[in-house]
């Protein structure tokens, strides 16, 4: 009888540790949820500008904190509109100059400014005896015919000795699109080989100079340590999740709507749209490697990749999450289709996904944020390490040691 009273207090106490252990827990997880930064805040507001022929431009002299659930940096606009170390219209006489067309991926507001690719890349030159200055000419939300209706505007005054183009997979929808995230954009063609704005000048969206304020943060439904276990699992271990949920000890999860941007990847039947955009693309980038050689300089294209491309686990996160079948979609065909169009225009062409790919550890992580997408510092890190050498072997520059 005293050993079952003993068993019986035994496994009460073992009760209540467990109850004080999860309470504890669930009171830790509601701090976790409650104190995460609200997402997208308006940052990209305080610094752009609206520009009727462009859509949107950066603002020279803005300045905004980024506070995001993975990230906190600060964003400043250089005087000609760039997030870049101050730069003189007047290249220096004493080393080649980049200059780095692109969007979001490129501006890299997700990292610190000397942290960026472009940055990086002009640092690790110097430190490689071959000085080279690289302007960052990338803004938030560009695509490319954004990016080069800009150069061949503004551009020039430049001089650059060599124009890099980075290209994301969701540059391709956007070619046969008037509007951006609720933004105006123009839509452009090529005639006589010169691009062409058609629906320019493009009306000032009502509101746009207002700042929204932040979102108010999601209430918390049922238990908060059972969402972020969740969560975790979901986002870090996707095919568990999905297993589990076939073995019934999940909820199986309701897929997402496939955006428009994500079809460029689909491998069954021709989809009207995307076609007309690949088209649009390749006529537009023609005309821009034909304009760059035009002044003098050398074209190259930079595929950059987007993180399913990169990383096995978050191909099956994109799979689950919007319930594609594996076998429809082909993560290499946005940069081989871009790798034959930079063949047949005369871009030199760099894809970073080998790179990429090649820098993921378990010591290092991968090199994008998981929930943003956007590059984290070792992605862009990773990014200059592989575009130094292929300026230099391939001849797009000529060091000159100089005493720095």
């Amino acid at each position: 009888m005293n050993r079952i009273r003993r068993v019986v207090g035994n496994l009460g106490l073992a009760s209540v540790s467990v109850a004080l252990v999860l309470g504890v827990l669930e009171l830790a997880a509601r701090w976790i949820l409650s104190s995460r930064p609200p997402g997208k805040s308006g940052e990209q507001a305080v610094y752009t500008l609206f520009d009727p022929v462009l859509g949107w431009r950066n603002k020279p002299g803005a300045a905004v904190k980024y506070n995001r659930r993975e990230y906190q940096t600060e964003v400043v606009i250089n005087s000609l509109g760039f997030r870049d170390i101050e730069r003189a219209v007047t290249r220096l006489v004493d080393r080649p100059r980049i200059l780095v067309l692109g969007d979001s991926f490129v501006e890299g507001y997700s990292v610190e400014r000397d942290e960026t690719l472009t940055r990086r890349l002009e640092i690790l030159a110097a430190e490689a005896k071959c000085p080279m200055e690289v302007v960052n000419a990338g803004v938030h939300g560009y695509s490319t015919d954004q990016e080069a209706l800009w150069y061949t505007r503004e551009g020039e005054r430049l001089r650059a000795d060599v124009v890099m183009i980075a290209v994301y997979y969701n540059d391709i929808i956007f070619l046969e699109r008037s509007n951006y995230s609720g933004s105006p954009k123009p839509m452009v063609e090529v005639h006589d080989g010169v691009l062409t704005p058609l629906n320019t000048p493009l009306s000032e969206p009502p509101n746009s100079r207002a700042l929204p304020s932040p979102s108010a943060p999601r209430p918390i439904v049922g238990s908060a340590l059972k969402t972020l276990l969740l969560e975790r699992l979901f986002v870090g271990a996707p095919r568990w999740h999905a297993r589990l949920a076939k073995w019934g000890l999940l909820d199986a999860y309701d897929p997402d709507a496939v955006p428009d941007e994500l079809r460029v990847y689909k491998t069954r039947g021709r989809l009207a749209e995307v076609e007309a955009a690949w088209r649009r693309a390749d006529s537009i980038l023609d005309s821009l490697a034909r304009t760059i050689r035009e002044r003098g300089a050398k074209p190259v294209m930079v595929y950059s990749p987007a993180r399913f491309e990169v990383s096995p686990r978050a191909m099956e996160l994109t799979l689950l999450r919007y319930g594609l079948d594996a076998t429809a979609w082909d993560e290499s065909r946005v940069r081989t289709r871009l790798g034959g169009i930079a063949a047949s225009t005369g871009f030199a062409f760099l894809d970073l996904t080998p790179a990429l790919h090649a820098s993921i550890s378990l010591t290092r992580g991968e090199p994008y944020f998981p929930l943003d997408g956007h590059l984290n510092r070792l992605g862009h890190d990773t990014a200059a390490q592989a575009l130094l050498p292929f300026v230099r072997q391939n001849g797009l520059v000529e060091c000159r040691d100089i005493a720095q």
